[in-house]
This record gives C-alpha cells, sequence and structure tokens, in this order.
C-alpha cells in the first residue's frame, strides 16, 4: 500500500515537472518571438533588444534612469557566458529574475553592476520572494485577495514605482500573471517561480500595464491626499489649498505670514510628490461607486454614518485628482512628428515660401499686363492681413494661453464647450474688420471714386507700403517702354518724391543693405515662427506657412522694387534678396532646436503672435486703406475677399484641427 502511495505522488510530482517545463517553453517561445521574429532562440541582437526594452522601461521621478544594463554583464549571471552565443531556454529563466530586480530596483541593481554583484543581489531577490511566499498563511483572505504571495506582491509594489507601460488599459494584475503561470500557494518550486518571472519579463517587453491589484488598497486615498500636500500633517495653509480645490470655504484676511512662506511651501509639496507619487496610475483613475465599496470592504447594499466617514477621504481624492472630470479613450497623437519628420516639414516649408517669393520677382520683372499684377498685389496683402491676424489671434493666442484644451487624447464630444473662447476671439476680429470696412468706404466716398494724381500721392504714402513701390515700379517700367522722355522725367520725379531718401549721397548708398539687413531680420523671425509651429504639431506648421507666405510675396517684391530704383542691376538686387532670405533657414534650425520643451515652445508662439500682429496690422492694412487705384470698388472687393479667406482658413482650422489626420 505504501509502494503505491509513493508511485502515485512521483507521478504527480512528475506531472507538475513537465507542465512547469511546458509552460516555461511557451513564455520562451512567446519572448523570441517578440524580440527575434524567425528565430529558435535569443540570439545577441535579441538580447540587445531585450535590454534596450527594459531600460526604456524604466523610469524615475518622470525621467528615465538605470542605463547600466550591457550584453557582457549577463556573464555575472550566467557562467561560461559567451554573448555570441545567444541565450537558450534555461539561461533565459536565469535571466529572468534578475531583470525583475532591475525592474523593481533599477538604481540599486545598477550599482550592483557596477561591483559586479548582479548574480549575488539576484539570488538573495529569489530567495527572498520564495521564502516569503512559502512561510507565509494557507488561509484564504477575503474578497479573493492575494497577499498570501507577500514576496511577489512587494515586488509588484516596488515595480509600480518604476516601470512605464506603453498603456495603462488594461492592466494585468498579479492574480493574472499567478494563473498565466501556473503558480500556486503552498508547496510551489522554484521552477514554477521562475515561470512567474518570465511572464513578467514578456509582459514588461510588451510594455503590458502590469499593477499588484484592480483597485488601489484603502490606505491609498489618504496617502495621495496627504502627500498632495507635501507632509504627514495638513497645516493651516495646506487646509485652506484643500478647501479652496474643492471650492469650499471663505476668505480669511490675517494671511501676511502664509503668503511669504507660499512660494517654498509650493516647492516642498512638488518634491514630496515626485517622490512620493512616481507613475502611479491610480492618481488619474476614475472609480465607481461598485468599485469604492469593493475597496473598503463594504459589500451592504447601503452606507450607514461610519461608512459614509470611513469612505469619504475617497471622494475628496477623487476630486482633487480630477480623475472623473473627464473619462477619456487613450491618448492618441496622429499629428506628432518624430524629430526628422519635424526638420524635414519645416525645411520643406520654409524653402516653398522662399521659391515663392522668388518666383513672383520673375513675374515681377517680365510682367506686360500691370493691371492684373496690381490686382493681384492687392488680394495677397489682404490675404495676408487676413492669415497673419488670424493665424496670430485664433490659433497662436489660445495655444500659448492654454486655453486650448482640445487636444489629443481629450473629449470631442465636449468641444462645444471647449471653444468659447474661439467665439470670443472671433468677435475681436470682427471689430477689425468692422473699422476697416468703415474706413474704407469713408475713404472711397470721400475720394469719390476718382483716382489722385501723383502729387497728392506723395503725401499719402506710407514708409512700408509696398503695393505703392510696386505701383510706382510698375508705372517706370511703361514708361521706359514708351520712350517718352518726358513721361519718363515725370516718374523719376514721383518715384524720388516717394523712394529716395533726403539726404547725402552716402545714405543713399547705403539704403540697399539697410533694407537687406532688415528684410534678413525679418526672414529670421519668420524662420522662428515656422520652426517653433512645427514644433507643435503639423497643422500648426501649415497654417504659420501659410500666414509667412501670403506676407512674404508682396513684402519681398516690395524690396526687390527699392533696390532697382537705388540703381542696382538685376542680378545684384536679386543676390541680396536671396541672401536676406537665408537667414530665415537659421531661425528656423533654431526654433527646431530649442523648441523641444514646451516652455520654450510658448515663448517662441507668443513672440509670433507679436511679431504677426504687427506686421498685419500696422505694416500691411494701412497699405489696404490707403491704396490709390482707378477702380477702388473693385480692389475693395478683391481686399474682403483676401481679408474673409484668411480668417475663414484660420478659423475652421482652429475649430477643427483635432479632426483633421495626416
Amino acid at each position: 500500500m505504501e509502494a503505491r502511495g509513493v508511485l502515485v505522488l512521483c507521478f504527480v510530482c512528475l506531472c507538475a515537472f513537465i507542465g512547469a517545463r511546458g509552460d516555461k517553453k511557451d513564455i520562451y517561445a512567446r519572448v523570441v518571438d517578440l524580440v527575434a521574429p524567425g528565430e529558435e532562440f535569443l540570439t545577441e541582437d535579441a538580447l540587445l533588444s531585450v535590454l534596450e526594452r527594459l531600460e526604456n522601461r524604466v523610469q524615475c521621478s518622470g525621467v528615465s534612469c538605470g542605463k547600466c544594463l550591457s550584453v557582457d554583464h549577463l556573464s555575472q549571471l550566467l557562467s561560461n557566458y559567451s554573448s555570441s552565443q545567444g541565450l537558450q531556454m534555461e539561461d533565459f529563466f536565469t535571466v529572468a529574475p534578475a531583470c525583475c530586480l532591475f525592474l523593481s530596483a533599477p538604481l540599486e541593481t545598477c550599482g550592483a553592476i557596477q561591483e559586479g554583484r548582479w548574480g549575488e543581489e539576484t539570488h538573495h531577490f529569489i530567495e527572498t520572494i520564495y521564502d516569503h511566499d512559502h512561510n507565509s498563511t494557507t488561509d484564504p483572505p477575503p474578497h479573493g485577495d492575494i497577499s498570501e504571495f507577500e514576496g511577489l506582491e512587494k515586488m509588484f509594489l516596488e515595480m509600480e514605482k518604476y516601470y512605464q507601460p506603453d498603456t495603462h488599459e488594461p492592466c494585468l494584475t498579479l492574480k493574472d500573471i499567478l494563473e498565466e503561470s501556473s503558480y500556486q500557494h503552498g508547496d510551489h518550486t522554484h521552477t514554477e517561480l521562475d515561470a512567474v518571472m518570465g511572464n513578467v519579463l514578456y509582459h514588461a517587453l510588451r510594455g503590458d500595464c502590469m499593477k499588484t491589484h484592480h483597485l488601489p488598497e484603502q490606505q491609498y486615498f489618504l496617502d495621495y491626499i496627504f502627500s498632495h500636500y507635501g507632509s504627514d500633517n495638513l497645516t493651516l495653509h495646506d487646509f485652506e489649498g484643500l478647501l479652496k480645490a474643492l471650492n469650499l470655504g471663505g476668505e480669511e484676511h490675517d494671511h501676511d505670514d502664509h503668503d511669504a512662506d507660499e512660494h517654498s511651501t509650493e516647492t516642498h509639496r512638488q518634491r514630496h510628490l515626485d517622490a512620493h507619487r512616481t507613475n502611479n496610475s491610480w492618481d488619474t483613475a476614475c472609480f465607481s461607486a461598485g468599485d469604492l465599496l469593493r475597496i473598503h470592504r463594504l459589500n451592504s447594499s447601503s452606507l450607514s454614518r461610519d461608512q459614509f466617514t470611513q469612505i469619504s477621504p475617497a471622494l475628496i481624492q477623487q476630486i482633487l485628482s480630477g480623475g472623473c472630470s473627464e473619462i477619456s479613450p487613450a491618448p492618441v497623437s496622429p499629428d506628432t512628428l518624430s524629430t526628422a519628420e519635424r526638420y524635414g516639414y519645416a525645411t520643406l516649408a520654409n524653402l516653398i515660401i522662399c521659391l515663392m517669393a522668388m518666383f513672383g520677382i520673375v513675374v515681377l520683372l517680365f510682367s506686360a499686363c500691370t493691371r492684373v499684377f496690381e490686382l493681384c498685389i492687392q488680394f495677397c496683402i489682404s490675404l495676408a492681413v487676413g492669415s497673419l491676424t488670424g493665424d496670430a489671434l485664433l490659433h497662436l493666442l489660445p495655444a500659448f494661453l492654454g486655453l486650448h484644451v482640445h487636444e489629443d487624447g481629450h473629449d470631442h464630444d465636449q468641444a462645444e464647450d471647449n471653444f468659447d473662447y474661439v467665439y470670443k476671439l472671433l468677435v475681436l476680429v470682427a471689430g477689425i474688420y468692422f473699422f476697416y470696412l468703415m474706413e474704407s468706404i469713408f475713404s472711397i466716398v470721400t475720394r469719390g471714386g476718382h483716382h489722385h494724381n501723383h502729387d497728392e500721392e506723395e503725401s499719402d504714402v506710407h514708409h512700408c507700403d509696398h503695393s505703392k513701390v510696386l505701383q510706382m515700379f510698375q508705372r517706370e517700367k511703361q514708361n521706359k517702354h514708351s520712350n517718352s522722355q518726358a513721361d519718363l522725367m515725370n516718374a523719376e520725379k514721383n518715384e524720388k518724391s516717394f523712394l529716395e531718401p533726403v539726404g547725402p549721397k552716402r545714405e543713399q548708398r547705403m539704403l540697399p543693405y539697410m533694407i537687406t539687413i532688415g528684410d534678413g531680420i525679418h526672414n529670421f523671425a519668420d524662420g522662428l515662427a515656422i520652426g517653433a509651429a512645427f514644433s507643435i504639431s503639423w497643422r500648426s506648421g501649415l497654417a504659420t506657412s501659410l500666414a509667412v507666405l501670403c506676407h512674404e510675396l508682396p513684402h519681398e517684391l516690395g524690396d526687390f522694387a527699392i533696390l532697382l530704383h537705388c540703381g542696382l542691376s538685376v542680378k545684384r538686387a536679386l543676390l541680396l534678396n536671396v541672401g536676406s532670405s537665408l537667414t530665415s533657414f537659421i531661425g528656423l534650425y533654431i526654433a527646431l532646436s530649442v523648441s523641444t520643451e514646451t516652455l520654450a515652445k510658448e515663448w517662441i508662439s507668443a513672440v509670433t503672435a507679436g511679431l504677426f500682429l504687427y506686421v498685419g496690422l500696422a505694416d500691411m492694412l494701412p497699405s489696404l486703406v490707403h491704396v490709390d487705384t482707378k477702380r477702388p470698388w473693385l480692389i475693395f472687393f478683391l481686399q474682403n475677399l483676401g481679408l474673409l479667406s484668411g480668417w475663414g482658413i484660420l478659423l475652421l482650422l482652429s475649430l477643427y484641427e483635432d479632426q483633421i489626420g495626416l
């Protein structure tokens, strides 16, 4: 009888061993398929991929840490190891616990690796987990808890501090990992523990979310509230801050001593938050009523006064964290550009703008139909005003003020509430348009629709009025072709009264270089604007590029006409124009390099908005109002078409940019 019992026991043990080995073989096959598809074992390249992924999964206080893993360090875990031979299944399950040690204590593990003690620390780590679980009570805890696996639970709790998954939903719990690894409480073996470690490593390589429990512990909510205010005791100032966050409490006027310490308290609180709540995904979780009852072990259908008091910290935590203020799907970033894409798209956009300006100059030189050219220039200037002011007011200003909250990861169903600021800014644009209409109509009516003579024009010219510069240039071309010496003398006289600076000859010779330097600074600022915009998103880059293109075309044409009138040859004027355009690339690459931080993007966007508003309203809008033409109502129509087109495009982009895909 005893012999039969021994045989049965041996058979059970053999089946358990075969089953465990089968589980381990399946785990190893999944890891190989993940990092080395098509291979039968983990090659040297696959091992490099494994270690690189592990390092990327670890974050310390929100920044990457623990960059210390190397294939050569595996010799501390495996005797007679050679990186060229790869990693077979048995060796993999020797390395897996060491990788789990790294996930749960990256800084300590790196210290042990540098001292050559990775193997010793891993052995101690395994023994600690095995002893904890082996000596735990066998009484099943209530509500399906898994606290009997104390060692593994402690490992998972430590991992939650550093492990950064690719996705936070759905999450695998320790219980899920144990069931997947066929790991049972009681007389388990090191073989079963190896399977658990291999499974944890596999899911870490995949970037799966892993947590100790589906729900946090009851103590978590109080811990969150106190850590939110930076100490184990709430000061009066902290308590006032709590009431303010809950929209409770009245104003108190005896605060002078508290205000003096406000900055230091805030700094201490932030430091405490970083240290205490690293990578805790519960901080933004929204718990249902059933979840809160299960967390507090309350299964009744009603709450008593004492039970409600018990659950109150959880309610405060949910308000403070804002976890339930907006439930949204996992964030996606369809418009996020890689570094190469940012540089590529921004360079292409800037190059197109420069080439379009050069193309406009060529058209200016060879254009015979001056009237059509004048109409096109007026439309371009008005489109520039609309796009510049529209981009500054409807796009850039909300972005750097933090008003544009309708971004990736936010609920698009609440767009109507989020667009309130757009409608208010649209009223601002409407105010600009109303006064433009009023001044333009009064100007046309008072002039009676008649064309001013050249003497009247002199008193009406703005120093940056590029449309009139181009008109003068076209008249000069016409007069030269007419071979009328008298007309040519009149045109030169008119142009000198408008373009030539009053002063000595030396100042006249310096004028082309002053214009080129000013144009170069202007183009440098345009490059900064385009670079910062593409650092935010491709849609922002497209909007800013459109605004820059619309105002650069008449601007460059006007400067080119002035250079020619100053006596420069076409070749030299083109050379200076191209040289000033190249400064935009300097500004572009500076902005792209410094705009990796959100703060830098916001400041550059603020400067860009100021530039666009000045150029649009102070430089180009007056030339629309004071244009001199024989067909004022046609020009007025084209100006309105350009203005409304520019504003309309930027308005649509501001309202629907999150629905536009690349």
